[in-house]
């Protein structure tokens, strides 16, 4: 079983990942921004962040920086409505893991697992 951080602002979206997560057989740790996903990472063994993009404070490329440089190793994807290609190159070039598209589709479990199966081997 593997322990994913979801960090977002929007309650019901990180329900749902939430649910989606469980349901699959994941620990699921939630964080409502970018500031109190860095310290759940810092103090939680994580396998991989989920992210939303648009958060308040901090946006989600903002934290995405800010967590590599306090755990390098771990993966994350973003997860927003925002995609334009210039975030996704960007997200991707600086070794983001994945970038997924809102509304979530059918294929979110697949795709969270093929992260973690990458990042184990």
């Amino acid at each position: 079983m593997s322990t994913i951080l979801v960090v977002e602002d929007h309650e019901l979206t990180r329900k749902t990942l939430n649910r989606r997560l469980s349901k699959a057989g994941h620990s699921v740790l939630e964080a409502v921004n970018g500031n109190s996903g860095i310290e759940m990472l810092e103090s939680n063994p994580v396998d991989l962040v989920l992210m939303d993009f648009m958060m308040k404070n901090m946006n989600g490329m903002q934290t995405f920086e800010r967590m590599r440089e306090v755990k390098p190793e771990i993966p994350c994807a973003m997860i927003t409505a925002y995609a334009h290609s210039g975030l996704i190159k960007q997200f991707i070039a600086e070794g983001g893991a994945d970038f997924m598209v809102k509304p979530i589709g059918e294929d979110f479990e697949k795709r969270v697992d093929a992260i973690l199966t990458k990042t184990s081997s």
